[in-house]
């Protein structure tokens, strides 16, 4: 797409964020049990419209497992599901935003994982700014703090230790400065962004009413 973006620009989006697939394993007793898992990434923006948040790029056929079900199969707790704050490529038309999931192991088990994004940031589109990268992290039950590379061939763990999973967020298409103003406070409202980010990448001044400062934002704009 990024290839074809200059000659085609409102048919492409942005970079995108990928996802990435873990399969966490172990024994249950005797018997062997598996849960294959589709971490969510984002698309970037897009001519008249924001990035899909949160979704299964390139990806087809697959599922958001609800909570319940992992947990009443396979020896996981999941300790944290949200949506990342914060990290949204700003443009125009704004990145959707990744997932960042929690993983605890109830058991003796491992992973494998295949993914991608951890190193590149997706890239933004005319004048939109690039995206966030991925990552993953494993937290020992000793307290051990560990970054892994997007993929995995297997890696044990202990019952007790948590696989973080953070989703890469898409870039964003267009000048941030020419996003409307009702749009970057929605974001706000929803917790996408902070209201400082709102000011730093956006020109859009909110108070502390949650309201849009009309003449501060036009201000902002004007001397960026």
């Amino acid at each position: 797409m990024k290839a074809l973006a200059s000659a085609v620009p409102k048919q492409v989006s942005a970079g995108i964020g990928n996802l990435k697939a873990i399969a966490f394993t172990g024994l249950k007793g005797e018997k062997h049990w598996v849960h294959i898992e589709i971490f969510e990434g984002s698309y970037g923006g897009r001519h008249g419209m924001d990035g899909m948040d949160a979704v299964d790029t390139l990806y087809a056929n697959t599922r958001n497992n609800p909570i319940e079900d992992i947990e009443s199969h396979v020896p996981l707790r999941v300790l944290k599901y949200e949506l990342r704050e914060d990290a949204c490529g700003a443009g125009q038309w704004r990145g959707g935003i990744g997932t960042i999931k929690e993983v605890e192991y109830l058991t003796d088990g491992g992973a494998s994982v295949e993914g991608e994004g951890h190193s590149f940031a997706p890239w933004g589109f005319n004048s939109g700014q690039d995206g966030y990268t991925a990552a993953l992290i494993q937290k020992t039950r000793d307290g051990v703090t560990m970054n892994l590379p997007s993929k995995v061939p297997f890696r044990p763990a202990r019952a007790g230790d948590r696989f973080i999973a953070i989703g890469a967020s898409g870039g964003g298409y267009g000048d941030a400065k020419e996003r409307s103003p009702e749009a970057v406070l929605s974001d706000v409202l929803d917790g996408y962004i902070s209201r400082q980010e709102a000011a730093d990448s956006y020109g859009v001044v909110i108070t502390t009413n949650m309201e849009i400062d009309a003449a501060a934002t036009a201000h902002k704009r004007s001397t960026k």
